[in-house]
């Protein structure tokens, strides 16, 4: 696989006259723009369905309106989907074999698969909607000068609870340790409960905590683990639990508050006073793909401002593209969708590369089986 290069290397006269050909004719600095690069992708002899490991809901599964424009102009190399849990199941996946050629992790894992040998970086040319990206987010995005991550969606990780069963007592993480509401609670199943201990327990840097911290981080969890129903994996787990009454609390993603307002319940997503863990979703592109130039097509209609509009109206997450707008007013004031830098401080803690990945996750699996 020649990469970016392989993309951007001339184009020999018997190419272009083979491009002209398969385009219709059209020549390469007339109006069919589009037919061109499609006939570029053919010459460049990538073929088969593009294939595409991301979240639940984001593929066949109820996310087809992101990716539309790319199955019109690519019919023929439609997305085909695998599904990940978290970015560890991605990791695990890599490891036992799995070789799609896009993935969405989030922003605190960049550097961590930037330096991987998993995934290479992309060529911000070929994606036409680059552009129109929040910079800040693109920034997030880089390592040591090149561009690993291609931000897309992005959210705030917060407190969801039923108004007219819970009263809090302070705007807090604390809600999720109340002994009032034991049974009625549930955590997120990842390292990021780690982070939110810490943060409520006023630690400066919870991606980096010491050992000392670490280790009151993991007593307190495990000391109100008795209060929790469960440890959410699943959005489709937590949407029943907290509709059906077995949940009144939850550690949280906007889309769940959007789930629970269509359910006609009482809920607020509680901006807690020790701030909310941004993330924004960052498409990679893995090392060896044969679809290099399919996935920047894929990834380009992702980015779209029609694509980030319906991703805003339909999930109540926000998009890199700035031109995009929810038609919820409500919708855009809860995500400070006209702020750029909503993600950071003083707004938000914009997740982060975390140095001890791994004895984060031993001490949370410590928690689970206390």
């Amino acid at each position: 696989m020649e990469g970016e290069e392989g993309t951007e290397r001339r184009l020999s006269r018997e190419d272009l006259l083979k491009l002209a050909a398969v385009a219709g004719g059209a020549t390469l600095l007339g109006g069919r723009v589009g037919a061109a690069e499609a006939a570029l992708d053919r010459l460049s002899g990538e073929s088969g369905r593009l294939q595409v490991l991301d979240w639940a809901g984001y593929g066949n599964d109820g996310g087809q309106a992101m990716f539309a424009q790319y199955v019109k102009r690519y019919p023929n190399n439609k997305p085909q989907f695998t599904y990940m849990t978290n970015e560890a199941d991605a990791l695990a996946k890599f490891h036992a074999g799995s070789k799609p050629d896009i993935f969405r992790p989030y922003v605190g894992w960049t550097k961590y698969f930037a330096t991987s040998g998993f995934v290479q970086p992309w060529n911000p040319k070929l994606i036409s909607n680059f552009k129109h990206l929040n910079p800040f987010m693109v920034k997030a995005g880089q390592y040591q000068g090149k561009q690993y991550g291609i931000p897309d969606d992005w959210g705030i990780d917060a407190v969801l609870y039923r108004s007219d069963k819970v009263k809090p007592k302070a705007r807090s993480y604390g809600l999720l340790f109340d002994e009032r509401y034991k049974g009625k609670i549930a955590w997120f199943d990842d390292i990021e409960m780690l982070e939110i201990a810490g943060l409520y327990l006023g630690f400066k840097n919870t991606w980096n905590q010491t050992d000392a911290q670490l280790k009151r981080s993991q007593q307190l969890l495990m000391s109100k683990k008795h209060l929790v129903r469960m440890n959410w994996s699943s959005e489709t787990n937590l949407w029943e639990a907290f509709g059906s009454g077995d949940v009144w609390i939850a550690y949280a993603w906007p889309n769940d508050w959007v789930q629970m307002k269509k359910k006609g319940l009482k809920v607020v997503y509680m901006r807690p006073k020790e701030k909310p863990i941004a993330w924004v979703g960052m498409f990679m592109v893995l090392a060896g793909s044969p679809r290099y130039r399919l996935a920047h097509a894929y990834v380009d209609a992702w980015s779209s401002a029609k694509s980030g509009k319906w991703l805003e109206d339909n999930y109540g997450y926000g998009h890199a593209n700035t031109a995009a707008r929810p038609a919820s007013s409500d919708l855009l004031h809860a995500l400070e969708l006209t702020n750029p830098k909503a993600v950071t401080e003083p707004y938000a803690h914009l997740d982060r590369d975390i140095p001890r990945r791994a004895l984060y996750a031993k001490m949370w699996e410590e928690v689970k089986a206390s």
